[in-house]
C-alpha cells in the first residue's frame, strides 16, 4: 500500500481500496475452492465480495489476475519462509529436516486450496500452466538448496539429486491434501509424519544415533543452489 505523501501513512481512501481488494481475494478463494476455478465467473466473485464487477476488473484485470495475487501470498507466506531459512542454517541435518517439515506444514496449511485452484486453472490455460511450472521449478530449487546444505548428513550413497526428488514428492501439496483434507489428519499430525518420514528416507539409520553434524560445511553445490534461491527471491 502506498503511503500518504504528506503524512507518510495510508490515507482512508487507500485503506478502503485495500480492504476492497482483500474482500475480492477472499471471495474468489472461497468460490474457487467450492466450485472450481473454471466454474467461477468474475460476476460471481463480484457478487460474493459485494462489489460491482467493474471493481473486480479494476483491481485485478481478470480471473487469472486474481489467482496470481493469491499465488503470491502463498509463495511469500512469512512463517514458511522464516522456517525454511532457519532450516538452511540448522547445525544438524535432523534439525534442518524438522524445520523444513514445519515450513511445509505452514505453507500448505495457509495455501493448499490455492495450489489446487492453480492446478484446475492450468489444465485449460496455457499461460497459467507455464506460470505454475515456473513456480514448481522455483520450489525444486529451494529443496535442492536445502539438500545440498545437509549433504554430509544424508545416508551413505544417497545423492543430493535423489534426496531432492524424494523430498519434492513427500512435501507436495497433493500429499498434504490427501492426508489432511481427505483422511482427516490434523496439521500437527501431518507435520510430525512428514518430519519422521523425511528423516527415515534421507538420514542414516544407526540405532537412534543423531545424524552427523553439518556445521561448517560450505560446498560449491550448496553455495550455487542457495544463490539460485536468492536470485529467484529477488526476481519475485
Amino acid at each position: 500500500m502506498a503511503p500518504d505523501v504528506k503524512g507518510g501513512r495510508p490515507t482512508l481512501r487507500m485503506e478502503r481500496a485495500e480492504a476492497t481488494r482483500r474482500r475480492i481475494l477472499d471471495a474468489a478463494r472461497r468460490l474457487f475452492s467450492e466450485r472450481g476455478y473454471g466454474a467461477t465467473s468474475l460476476m460471481a466473485v463480484a457478487e460474493e465480495a459485494g462489489v460491482a464487477v467493474q471493481t473486480v476488473y479494476a483491481a485485478y484485470g481478470s480471473k487469472a489476475g486474481i489467482l496470481r495475487a493469491l499465488r503470491e501470498e502463498v509463495v511469500h507466506q512469512a512463517e514458511a519462509e522464516s522456517l525454511y531459512s532457519a532450516a538452511l542454517h540448522a547445525a544438524r541435518a535432523d534439525e534442518g529436516l524438522e524445520l523444513f517439515a514445519r515450513s511445509i506444514r505452514a505453507r500448505w496449511q495457509a495455501g493448499a486450496d490455492v495450489v489446487a485452484a492453480h492446478a484446475d486453472a492450468a489444465a485449460s490455460d496455457a499461460s497459467l500452466r507455464r506460470e505454475v511450472e515456473a513456480v514448481l521449478e522455483r520450489r525444486r530449487t529451494g529443496i535442492a538448496a536445502l539438500m545440498a546444505e545437509i549433504a554430509r548428513g544424508l545416508r551413505p550413497g544417497l545423492l543430493v539429486e535423489d534426496a531432492t526428488a524424494i523430498s519434492d514428492a513427500l512435501t507436495s501439496p497433493g500429499v498434504y491434501l490427501t492426508l489432511v483434507r481427505a483422511a482427516g489428519w490434523s496439521d500437527d499430525r501431518y507435520a510430525e509424519w512428514l518430519a519422521t518420514t523425511l528423516r527415515a528416507q534421507l538420514l542414516p539409520s544407526a540405532d537412534g544415533a543423531a545424524s552427523p553434524s553439518i556445521t561448517g560445511r560450505a560446498t560449491g553445490t550448496a553455495a550455487a543452489a542457495r544463490a539460485g534461491v536468492e536470485k529467484r527471491r529477488n526476481a519475485g
